[in-house]
């Protein structure tokens, strides 16, 4: 998979040598539209800057964001609050210094081995430094929510659409880190999720389901999301196994739980990189593709999706061709929903999948799921107007 810049780019030479002036001032008009919460924008200033991939994480990210237009619930939005804030990394910024300071502290504490085998390896620590600001859902985690980050970016440096919409995003502060066990779905595009003590709620279901692994168990934070007084996963959920999930759960220092049992190996750090950081949906991208490629193909598909070719949204629109035909069980709606909110998949099947024969097909799928994605199905249906 192809990673973004992370919030590191400037630290790195490699980056910085390529970098002019007026490239700089691109970044930063970049992450102005961004945190006033203009993704086309702030995309297409991105994209402007030659030492940035054009097809990496961050500009998938805006441009999935941009192509819901208002179409954004407020849970969508907190998410992508989350996300600039984990890559805020200008020192003249409160929150900036803030994001510097937990860094190394996860790293030193969490991912203390990848930076001794590069060290011991002639690597180039920045870029330890980098994968962990990144894909670190560690990291991420502290710096939200542990040590506020969310609420202090949203305080210090949201303006615009993005200030507007906030108030979801500081109702998630003090949400505290447990162990769940996911269960089956339920009608209404809901999730059922067990606590230790036997409880169960249902969810607002994402897609998180596909996370839990054999053991059934996740780690994570739930939210509200502002829809039906559900609450959520404030960002896909990490599969562990019960024994640490129950141990997170009924402690009184669960982050102490985490070191613990990362350091007796009951569970693995590269389990908490996450280079498919998805904002719309809990399926992660490379899942779409595994779901949506014949078993014959996948090897095949996978080499040309390491090698750079844009597999994810061929896979999305086979998903949404399959779902079309009646090929897909509804239990597995989140994964229509994350397939329809891939934007290039939505627009093949504007083009190829929409029609008054398929019509109830789409309907039938909407019904099963939330915004944004039911919008998106509607607008197959030919019954909302959504832009290509």
């Amino acid at each position: 998979m192809s990673r973004h810049v992370s919030p590191g780019f400037r630290r790195h030479p490699r980056v910085a040598d390529r970098m002019t002036a007026a490239h700089h001032d691109l970044v930063d008009r970049s992450l102005g539209a961004e945190r006033s919460g203009d993704a086309a924008g702030a995309r297409a200033l991105h994209v402007a800057v030659p030492a940035f991939p054009a097809r990496g994480r961050h500009p998938l990210l805006l441009a999935q964001v941009a192509a819901l237009g208002d179409d954004l619930p407020d849970w969508v939005w907190a998410r992508w609050i989350a996300y600039q804030a984990t890559r805020c990394e200008d020192l003249t910024t409160a929150t900036g210094r803030m994001q510097r300071q937990v860094l190394k502290y996860a790293v030193e504490t969490f991912h203390a081995d990848q930076l001794a085998d590069c060290h011991a390896n002639g690597g180039d620590p920045l870029k330890v430094v980098s994968w962990v600001a990144s894909e670190s859902w560690l990291f991420h985690q502290l710096l939200l929510h542990e040590i506020e980050g969310l609420s202090r970016f949203v305080d210090e440096l949201a303006t615009g659409r993005l200030a507007e919409h906030a108030a979801l995003a500081r109702s998630w502060t003090g949400a505290r880190l447990s162990g769940h066990r996911i269960g089956e779905p339920a009608p209404g595009g809901r999730l059922r999720v067990g606590d230790v003590d036997g409880s169960e709620l249902e969810v607002l279901d994402l897609g998180a389901r596909e996370l839990a692994g054999d053991s059934g168990w996740v780690l994570g934070r739930l939210v509200p999301s502002g829809v039906d007084d559900l609450l959520m996963f404030d960002s896909p959920p990490v599969s562990v196994s019960e024994g640490v999930a129950r141990d997170v759960a009924t402690s009184d220092t669960p982050w102490l739980q985490v070191k613990q049992a990362l350091d007796e190996g009951r569970l693995v750090e590269r389990d908490f990189m996450r280079p498919d950081l998805e904002l719309v949906t809990d399926v992660l991208s490379i899942d779409l593709l595994r779901i949506g490629t014949p078993p014959a193909d996948l090897e095949r598909v996978t080499r040309q999706l390491r090698k750079g070719r844009d597999e994810i949204p061929r896979a999305a629109y086979r998903i949404l061709r399959r779902a079309s035909e009646g090929g897909i069980d509804e239990s597995d709606a989140p994964h229509v929903a994350a397939a329809v909110l891939q934007p290039a998949a939505h627009a093949d099947a504007r083009r190829t999948l929409a029609g008054q024969e398929q019509r109830a097909a789409w309907e039938r799928w909407a019904a099963l799921v939330h915004p944004p994605a039911r919008g998106r199905l509607l607008d197959l249906a030919g019954t909302s107007s959504v832009a290509a």
